[in-house]
Parts: C-alpha cells; structure tokens; sequence
C-alpha cells in the first residue's frame, strides 16, 4: 500500500471514530439534557405555583414505592397520608387512620413524570395544552393539586374524578365547596371535604373560578379574560380524615359578632357556628377556647376581616384564625 492509500485509510479511521465518538456522546448526552430540561421546567412551574400557595403549610414528604412523594400527618388521635402519584395519569390519595381513603384523580392529560420542586411541590410540567399540574401535601392532612395555565390557550375547565370511601356522598357546603359525608344512625358524619375553588393571575389577582359535579368528578371551570395575566394558578384542596374548615365572610363576621362575644357555653358557640351537616359533637371546646374564639372574632369585626375556623371530624375545635379577604 503506498503512502498516499494509507494515509486515505488513516485518515477515514480518524474519521469514523469521530463520528462514533460523537455518537456516543450524544447517547449518553441526550438522556442528562432532557433530564436538565425537565428539572429546569419542573423548578420554574413550582416557583409559579408556590408564589400563589406559599410555602408554609406544606407537609414534608419523601419518595415511597408507586408514589412521587408520601406525606405523613399525626397526632394524639389521628394520622392521614397523602401521596402523590408517579406520573399524571394517577391519582392524589388521602388515607386515614382507619385504613379508608379518597382518590382524587388528576385531569385527563398526556402521561408525565412527577418532579418533586421548590419547598416541596410534585410538578407535572407540561401535562395538558399550555398547562402544568401539581400536586401540593399540606401540613392539616390534605393536599392540594393545582393547574397553572400558562396562556390563554390552556382549558378552561379541568375534570378531577373522585374515588369516594363506600357509602359517603357529596353535599354542598353552602361556601363553594363539598363536604364528603356518611349517613348513620346519629345523622350525617363527615369524613373530608372538598374546599371553595380559588384561582389566581400572576399580579395576585383573583381569577373566577367554580365547581360542578357530574357523576362522580368534580368539574373546576376557570374563566380567564383579555385582561387576565398569565400564568393562573387555580386549586382544588381535599382533606379526608383530618379537620373540616368553616369560613365566614365579613359580613358574617359582623353579623354574628354579638351573639359571638355572648355565647356562654360550648353548645351556644356550636350552634353559632357551625352548620348541621358539620356538626359532628364541636367537642373539647373549653372556656378559655371560646374565649380565644371571642378575642379573634372581635379583632376580625373591628378590622373588617374574614374568619376560618377548623374542627376535627371528630368533633374537636382545632384553630381559629382571621385572615384579609
């Protein structure tokens, strides 16, 4: 072979090992960018969603088998765990402490990873046109799932089907929301429920948003405008075996007030507050608590704010607390 020829072979040696090279580069590039790309995604929709939900009241949780992270919530006399699934195509599951629990299946979407993000949220980035999905364990016992549409392409309407415990129903709660509740021999129990709806734009505004129920799914419409700034981030919150949570609007506040700041015993306050399908003993409440609720109630009057009280389902008070609205 003369020189010429060899250096031709030399040079095609060279040639195609750099190719392969490069090849191989790429295979093994190709998996670490997409997963990069995936992260980078998953940190920006968490960062969305957690400017709108805050951080505070969110549960710790770590991975576990079938799940994208696992949330556990106790105390002396109950536990909840919540998980979220793996993937998009499942479902958030609260579980109580009796072994029963409540399903809340994600919306119908395209199949994709669960990334745990920020302080702690389970991002399912790009799930739907234009949409991210979350998933949010919170410290009360429930959970959150969140869409955030991204423009003004996203759906407005997103279906949740639930998977109930056997023989409960949904009965409106008279603020926006559902208790989830079972009929006995002393009346309706609730066992969890399904919050008001809320949705926010990107300067904090409130965006409309209700419920309806078809079958067994829970139906969110959220109605976006040309004014409306994007991205909106919009939340169903269950909880299934932990506190229910009671709201009262400011002109609740003031109307009730009196009646508050003279109620003198425990069943007086229960009646005050507490509407019949969540009446479920309002036990444990001493004088030192009703005069706590007295104290918030009041400062809610004067500064023209709304209240949320929460009790167990088992009957005991829990918290009470004021809020701007």
């Amino acid at each position: 072979m003369n020189t010429s020829s060899r250096r031709r072979v030399r040079n095609g040696i060279l040639a195609g090992t750099s190719i392969l090279t490069a090849v191989a580069m790429l295979s093994v590039a190709s998996p670490a960018l997409a997963d990069t790309e995936g992260n980078t995604a998953a940190q920006a929709a968490a960062s969305v969603v957690e400017r709108a939900t805050g951080t505070g009241d969110l549960a710790p949780s770590s991975a576990a088998p079938e799940s994208a992270a696992r949330a556990v919530t106790s105390s002396e006399s109950s536990a909840v765990t919540v998980t979220a699934p793996t993937d998009s195509s499942g479902y958030v599951e609260s579980t109580a402490a009796d072994g029963t629990s409540l399903r809340l299946h994600l919306p119908e979407t395209r199949k994709v990873t669960g990334v745990k993000a920020g302080a702690g949220t389970v991002v399912y980035a790009n799930a739907a046109r234009s949409t991210d999905i979350a998933v949010q364990p919170i410290a009360d016992g429930g959970a959150r799932a969140l869409v955030a549409l991204k423009d003004s392409t996203a759906p407005g309407e997103y279906r949740f089907d639930l998977d109930l415990p056997s023989g409960t129903e949904l009965i409106a709660d008279g603020q926006g929301g559902y208790l989830i509740t079972k009929e006995g021999s002393q009346g309706a129990t609730v066992l969890g429920s399904i919050a008001a709806p809320w949705a926010k734009d990107a300067d904090g505004k409130a965006v409309p948003t209700a419920y309806r129920i078809e079958g067994r799914s829970i139906v969110q419409t959220v109605t976006t405008t040309d004014s409306t700034a994007f991205p909106v981030v919009a939340d169903p919150t269950v909880s299934y075996g932990w506190n229910i949570y009671i709201k009262f609007n400011k002109n609740e506040v003031k109307r009730l007030n009196n009646k508050v700041q003279y109620a003198d015993s425990a069943v007086v306050l229960c009646g005050l507050l507490i509407n019949p399908v969540a009446a479920v003993g309002c036990a444990g409440i001493s004088g030192a608590v009703i005069k706590r609720i007295q104290r918030v109630w009041q400062y809610a009057a004067d500064h023209k704010r709304c209240v949320e009280l929460s009790i167990t389902y088992t009957g005991f008070f829990n918290d009470i607390k004021h809020y701007k609205c």
